[in-house]
């Protein structure tokens, strides 16, 4: 039964504690620490910057929280530009030795020369078979004789390589023609002049060539081998008969790859020869 209103209220007693209770709702209980909020005990619950936040020791801060709340999730690593440089120059590199070598094969395999040439003149003419032998089609005249009826008559023709005929080794047949024998008035002095000729080409050669003299070719016939040129291999031969002196030279180098190379003396020296055989023959 309710208590009439307007009674006068008890004072209120002090709570006795139980036997076998435990504490009153809201008095601390012995052994349970400070009550939250209590100044000296520890941070409340979710106060900035003290304490762990709630979840534990092991807790992670989700991503994209706001700094300050634990470990930022890891970033992925910057890309190193060493290794583009590294690409570029070893490209670079490439494409250089590429295009050294690139240059030098074109230069190896190309064939070398010009075109078919002048008419050669008569004095000049070769044959067929010699032009195979000495890979030598196409004609230039360097020296044509002048027409006088005296004086000596010199004729300088040179016989080089057709492109796309005559390969790609460098080849070259010179012929000096010189003739005496209108010469002078005297016949004499002519042959005189002719063995003059001869002599200062063949047996007096320049510092360093190498002389060997030959027969069955006229009536003096040398070999000569020059000591100095840019030509890998070059070989002489001064032949005279009568009045009439030729200085005929055959000269080139095989290619190679890296460096070019000699071609062998003995092919050189059959087709001077041959070529002194065609000319006496005229």
């Amino acid at each position: 039964m309710n208590a009439p209103q307007n009674w006068p209220q008890q004072p209120q007693q002090p709570h006795q504690t139980q036997p076998g209770y435990g504490p009153p709702a809201g008095a601390p209980a012995p052994g349970y620490g400070q009550p939250q909020g209590a100044p000296g005990y520890g941070q409340p619950q979710g106060a900035p910057g003290y304490g762990q936040p709630q979840g534990g020791p092991n807790y992670s801060q989700p991503q994209g929280a706001p700094g300050g709340y634990g470990p930022q999730p890891p970033q992925p690593p910057k890309k190193k530009r060493t290794g583009l440089i590294v690409g570029v120059i070893v490209a670079v590199v490439v494409l250089v030795i590429g295009g050294v070598f690139g240059s030098m094969y074109l230069e190896y395999t190309e064939d070398v020369g010009g075109g078919p040439g002048e008419q050669p003149t008569d004095v000049c003419a070769i044959s067929d078979d010699l032009k195979q032998q000495a890979k030598t089609s196409s004609f230039r005249l360097v020296v044509k004789p002048h027409d006088g009826k005296s004086g000596l008559k010199h004729s300088h023709c040179m016989w080089e390589q057709a492109k796309g005929k005559d390969g790609k080794n460098p080849r070259t047949l010179s012929i000096h023609v010189y003739d005496y024998r209108v010469h002078l008035k005297d016949p004499k002095k002519n042959l005189e002049s002719a063995e003059s000729e001869y002599a200062s080409l063949a047996q007096f050669p320049l510092e360093g060539d190498q002389a060997k003299p030959t027969d069955g070719l006229g009536d003096q016939a040398t070999f000569i081998k020059p000591g100095i040129g840019t030509d890998k291999t070059h070989i002489g031969l001064v032949v005279r008969k009568g009045e009439i002196v030729y200085l005929i030279d055959y000269f080139g180098r095989d290619k190679g790859f890296f460096s070019d190379s000699e071609f062998p003396v003995d092919q050189a020296e059959a087709v001077v020869r041959k070529a002194a055989e065609e000319m006496l023959a005229k």
